[in-house]
């Protein structure tokens, strides 16, 4: 009976998953197909003088940012979940809260900050310095900034393991005569090795995937390169053989992920063991503690809302109200639009996992995954020549219904497609996650009840999943809202959203103007984070 009830109907969901399966690959494959076009002169100049800049920058900025963010977010996890401080809750949204300032704003701010003529150039002449500079436009002053502003991403993945972690595993080490520095070294670390590894992982693929902040900064990477041989050069194929080069770096990259994760796997904790209740820290750790939160958050959060704050009160309102009606519907429209149907895609394809396991499934979860961990650059080259081949192959009907010839690919849809294949990782991971809690026996029992398969989720499955359906659609929309190079290079003509506008804007040395977007775009990701965070604590209970 429960053979009968696992394998029917599931052929029409098999089937529409395996569509926007193919959807997320068919970008990929044509930039494979690509590479195997003739080699242009460009290209190999490219390849003769300025990739081994382009790798060697994109390197030193992995690197110095996977240092700062792991040793940083690594503490501020252990000190939170093992430790008890008064206002703790309160100190871990803050610490958060850089999440919701994207790097390229924060690399605008820390840029107006030190530049000469800057805030702190004019604090300096009036307080009688004369002569300091500190020169942030460099690239480890980029170093600097997305170190600030992408750790949150290492504390919330490493947070979550050293919350489970038993403490019978810390009491034992002590009882062993271990002190409490060499047990977090050599018994806490390795164990957690593979949630900090993902951690770590997360924060690369934030830097491999800006646009924003390096262009500003001056530092050529592989991003900066893209856009600039596609619409500097107009030389598609050394573009796909820049986003080829990248992705193999990424695939490297993940594959190392796999590795550590995979060798760290025995020794890790189970999530039913019993944590403990947190101790008292010592006089001396929280003064440690307490100076390094300090400094991080004035750096990571007082001083950027500061100055975006400064900057708007003596901004030129004519200008910033200019388009501004039509600049906030285009961004909320399409993160609203990419947002419904990135729940839509996770439901499927979550449901199916949880219907169907198997080797199919695991591939099809594995494909959603990869989406988000390709950087944008390489996902809107992969979509523009994917939608430039059938704009092509669809000419003799575009004629017909006097279209013009490259319909699709000047629309808001190719931007759509581009951004919903991006992030569609995120929602299915919150909602996977979901449907993993949630089990088969409410679906079984509701299917041996004779409910139909839409009378099943509507009244049994979708009550128990929407908390991970608002988390989804919350952290889809916020990452919309914040993205820059995907909608920098497939937006149509005269079409802008908050993110543009402040790159256009910092772009011009508007830097007040930039300021008033920025807030919003700040803003709207604050509340989102809040009211994410408070349904998560509501789900628990």
């Amino acid at each position: 009976m429960f053979i009968k009830l696992k394998n029917r109907g599931l052929s029409p969901l098999l089937g529409i998953v395996t569509l926007v399966i193919m959807a997320i690959v068919l970008p990929s494959v044509f930039i494979f197909i690509k590479l195997f076009h003739p080699v242009t002169e460009s290209w190999l100049h490219i390849k003769k003088y300025v990739l081994a800049d382009y790798l060697g920058n994109s390197l030193v900025l992995v690197v110095g940012v996977s240092m700062i963010t792991g040793v940083l977010g690594t503490f501020f996890a252990w000190s939170l979940s093992n430790y008890k401080w008064k206002y703790g809750l309160l100190l871990e949204n803050l610490l958060f809260l850089p999440m919701a300032i994207p790097p390229y704003i924060a690399g605008y701010i820390y840029g107006g900050i030190f530049t000469p003529f800057g805030t702190l150039d004019r604090i300096f002449d009036k307080i009688g310095v004369k002569g300091f500079r500190i020169d942030i436009l460099s690239t480890g002053g980029a170093i600097f900034v997305f170190s600030l502003f992408l750790m949150p991403y290492v504390l919330l993945v490493s947070k979550g393991f050293f919350e489970k972690l038993p403490k019978t595993i810390e009491e034992s080490s002590r009882l062993l005569g271990r002190g409490s520095l060499e047990t977090f070294i050599r018994v806490v670390l390795p164990m957690a090795r593979g949630s900090l590894v993902g951690g770590i992982v997360l924060v690369i693929l934030e830097v491999l995937n800006d646009y924003g902040l390096v262009r500003y900064f001056g530092i050529p990477t592989f991003s900066t390169a893209i856009y600039q041989t596609w619409f500097g050069m107009s030389d598609v194929d050394g573009a796909v053989r820049l986003a080829a080069s990248l992705m193999s770096i990424v695939i490297i990259i993940l594959l190392i992920e796999q590795f550590l994760r995979g060798k760290g796997r025995l020794s890790q904790a189970r999530a039913v063991a019993d944590r403990g209740v947190k101790k008292e820290a010592s006089k001396s750790y929280r003064i440690v503690f307490g100076l390094f939160s300090s400094i991080y958050l004035i750096f990571a959060l007082i001083i950027p809302i500061t100055q975006l704050s400064w900057w708007a009160s003596v901004a030129k309102q004519t200008s910033i109200m200019r388009r501004f009606g039509s600049i906030l519907f285009n961004t909320i429209s399409v993160g609203l639009i990419v947002t419904v149907l990135v729940v839509i895609a996770g439901v499927l394809i979550g449901n199916l996992s949880r219907l169907r396991p198997g080797i199919l499934s695991k591939v099809y979860a594995r494909i959603v995954i990869l989406g988000y961990s390709i950087p944008a650059s390489i996902i809107a080259i992969g979509v523009l020549v994917t939608f430039i081949s059938i704009d092509r192959s669809l000419g003799v009907l575009y004629d017909v219904m006097d279209l013009k010839n490259l319909f699709l690919s000047s629309s808001k849809f190719i931007l759509i497609f581009a951004l919903t294949i991006r992030f569609m990782a995120i929602g299915f991971n919150n909602i996977e996650s979901g449907f993993s809690k949630m089990g088969k026996k409410y679906y079984e029992a509701s299917k041996l009840l004779g409910r139909g398969e839409w009378h099943t989720f509507r009244y049994v499955d979708f009550p128990i999943l929407k908390p991970a359906i608002i988390s989804a659609g919350i952290l889809t929309f916020v990452d919309v809202l914040k993205e820059l190079p995907l909608t920098l290079i497939l937006r149509p003509y005269n079409f802008d959203t908050l993110a543009t506008r402040v790159y256009t804007y910092a772009g011009d040395e508007m830097i007040h103007e930039a300021s008033v977007y920025s807030l919003m775009i700040i803003g709207v990701s604050v509340v989102a984070l809040i009211i994410l965070s408070l349904n998560r604590k509501g789900s628990r209970t």
